[in-house]
């Protein structure tokens, strides 16, 4: 029997109730909070969602409940190598970010390769996705499997949950970014980058003690070498990108970033690629906490600036505006991130200092 007006108001009520009282809670908490209420609703058989870099949208961290289809390497093959629907790439620039491959498809799902050959094998009968999404970044991708199919009243309803959701999600984000500040592992940065060769499966051909060390501090809940964070930047370098190299950030136990740069090796055929990992520039770290904080994209480049230590004159001759208006920009990153000085901002946010 499918859900009425009722109990979708009464699971809306439920993960309303949760998510204002999670606000000290993590990203995990509030996706799971969402599963939790709307497992009958939804029919839910199993999910698993990304953690993701609000920049590149890539996952920093993932995690999954009861029995999704399929593995990530499977999903890859959909997300960037073959023609498929729905996928995050597309779905985070769309009116609305909610959709599912039955009312996507218009009740033809087999349409959809990752249907037919991933999902539809696994026993589910639809897949819901979900990018929590707002003008400062993408910060989870969501997948649903379900034992029937969704409707129009399901979209809908998810629908209403995102805007919540994706506030709280950034919230986290804001809080990891001020509060997870590690001291900076110097001996670490002295190394500098460290390499891993990949075969077309992800397999390590080859790697540096350094990068197998690195590997090693980065948590993935699943038996595999290398982290899924790895295996999406791998995937764009491979089939992607037209030859070109792909960078993404990457998230360690401590709360160290590191930066990954994927390029395709000159066996294209082959599809093995390179892999350098090293310390994540200080820039790179203070714009995912900027953006958490809601700074507007002129907004992170003053306070980028201000933590690089230029001066308001400085900063307007760099973006070429008035040093009035430079100033008036400074004044907004002030109130939003909730500091009254440079120098209380330089200390609350991690530094954007040239690596």
């Amino acid at each position: 029997m499918l859900p009425r007006a009722r109990d979708y108001e009464r699971v809306t009520r439920r993960i309303e109730t949760a998510l204002g009282g999670a606000r000290d809670g993590g990203a995990d908490d509030v996706i799971e909070a969402i599963l939790d209420a709307s497992a009958g609703v939804l029919a839910i058989t199993g999910s698993c969602w990304h953690r993701t870099d609000p920049s590149s949208g890539l996952p920093i961290a993932h995690a999954m409940l009861g029995e999704p289809a399929g593995s990530l390497e499977e999903s890859l093959i959909y997300e960037f190598r073959r023609p498929d629907l729905n996928r995050f790439a597309e779905l985070r620039s769309r009116r609305s970010p909610v959709s599912a491959l039955w009312t996507e498809t218009r009740g033809e799902p087999r349409a959809s390769a990752r249907f037919r050959e991933m999902i539809e094998p696994a026993g589910a009968a639809d897949e819901l996705r979900a990018a929590f999404v707002d003008p400062f970044g993408l910060w989870a991708a969501l997948v649903i499997f379900t034992e029937r199919r969704m409707t129009a009243d399901d979209l809908e309803f998810v629908s209403r949950l995102m805007p919540a959701a994706t506030a709280a999600l950034r919230r986290d984000a804001a809080a990891r970014a001020l509060a997870e500040r590690p001291p900076v592992d110097a001996g670490d940065a002295e190394l500098g980058p460290s390499v891993l060769i990949l075969d077309r499966d992800d397999r390590i051909l080859a790697a540096d003690a350094v990068a197998r060390r690195r590997l090693g501090a980065v948590p993935d809940p699943r038996p595999v070498e290398v982290p899924g964070l790895i295996s999406f930047v791998a995937a764009q370098a491979r089939w992607g990108s037209d030859g070109r190299s792909q960078t993404a950030r990457m998230l360690a136990d401590e709360g160290q970033w590191f930066l990954v740069n994927a390029s395709l090796l000159d066996d294209g055929d082959a599809g093995n690629v390179a892999v350098v990992v090293q310390p994540a520039p200080g820039a790179s770290v203070a714009d995912g906490a900027l953006r958490a904080l809601g700074l507007s994209a002129r907004e992170r480049e003053v306070a980028a600036l201000v933590l690089q230590g230029h001066s308001t004159k400085a900063i307007a001759s760099a973006l070429m505006i008035s040093p009035w208006t430079a100033q008036d920009h400074l004044k907004a990153v002030y109130e939003k991130v909730g500091v009254s000085s440079r120098s209380e901002l330089v200390s609350l946010v991690p530094a954007a200092v040239p690596a």
